[in-house]
This record gives C-alpha cells, structure tokens and sequence, in this order.
C-alpha cells in the first residue's frame, strides 16, 4: 500500500469533515436564531421559561460541531506536515493559512477564538455567537420568577452548571487537544 495515497485519502476524509461542520454550525445558528426571534415575536409567559433551555442547548450543539472542526483541523495539520516529510518539500500549507488567518489549532483558545495576537474576525464571530447566546440565556431569567418552582430552578441550574463545567473542562482546559496531541507525538 503507497503510505502517501494512505495520508492523502485521510487528508481528503478530514478536509471534507471539516467542510461538513462548518456548513451544519452555520445552518444551526441561522435555525437557532430563527427560533429564538419567533419565540420573541410571539412571547408568552411560557416562552421566558423555554429560552434558557434553547441557549443551553444551542451552546451545546454548536459546541459539538467546534469540537469536530477542532479534531479536524488538528488532524489535516497532521496529515499535512506528513505529506510534506514524506514529499521532502511542503507542498501542503493549508494547516499554515488556517492557523495564521481563523486561529492557531495548537494554542490555548477559547474553544475556536483565539486570543491576544491570534484574535481574529473568526475569534469575533465565535464570541459574538457565544455572547448572543448567553444574553438570550439571561434575557429569559430575567422575565420569570425562579422562587415560583423549584424543580425548574433546580433543573436548569443543574443543567447549566454541568454544561459551564463540562465546556470548560473540555474546551478551556484542553482536554480534548491533549488527547490528540499524545497521539500525533506517537507517530511524529
């Protein structure tokens, strides 16, 4: 078996995974933000108790595609520097360009925004999306009386404590990253 055909057929496989999140990340927040206008348009007392719930949900969602687009990118770099040893020359800078222009897949961000001098407009939009997000989270919290229920309160705190705290655990801490990063040293 020809290990460059192996490499470049696996670099093939990831840039179309990448391509698919992207294009489902972004059809998922035009549905997430069509949802939460219309649930705005026609607001009723039962709608402020729902809208923590979607955020949560969106946060989630959208999370789970970054975390695809962040194995991805991971692995094309990869398959990339592998090629390039393989061809004896860098043919392939894809993984250069995405880690200068959208962020560097290797440094410490927040989930897909880098930051200080890897800010970029994909770090803004990220933010921005995530801040969308959290200010419709509070927006609900704010229109309804959380000592009315209990069992609500107690649910959707749970269920933000664990989401905040899974995210960070993840995301912030590198956990995911780490993993990968084991392996690639393996072969490197």
């Amino acid at each position: 078996m020809d290990n460059l055909k192996v490499l470049n057929d696996q670099l093939i496989r990831m840039r179309k995974m990448n391509r698919y999140y992207h294009q489902q990340f972004l059809t998922d927040v035009r549905l997430i933000m069509i949802v939460t206008i219309a649930m705005l348009i026609f607001v009723n007392e039962l709608t402020f108790y729902i809208l923590p719930f979607v955020s949560l949900f969106g946060a989630v969602l959208l999370s789970f595609h970054a975390h695809y687009l962040i194995f991805s990118r991971n692995f094309s770099q990869y398959l990339e520097k592998a090629i390039n040893k393989e061809n004896g020359q860098n043919t392939l800078i894809a993984h250069e360009l995405e880690n200068s222009y959208f962020f560097p897949i290797q440094d410490r961000k927040i989930v897909v925004a880098g930051l200080g001098s890897a800010f970029s407009w994909f770090s803004f939009v990220t933010l921005f999306i995530t801040v969308y997000g959290a200010a419709i989270y509070i927006y609900g919290l704010l229109n309804i009386n959380l000592s009315d229920s209990f069992y609500y309160t107690l649910v959707l705190s749970g269920i933000t404590i664990i989401t905040l705290t899974t995210g960070i655990w993840w995301f912030v801490l590198g956990v995911g990253e780490k993993r990968l990063k084991k392996i690639y040293e393996k072969y490197e």
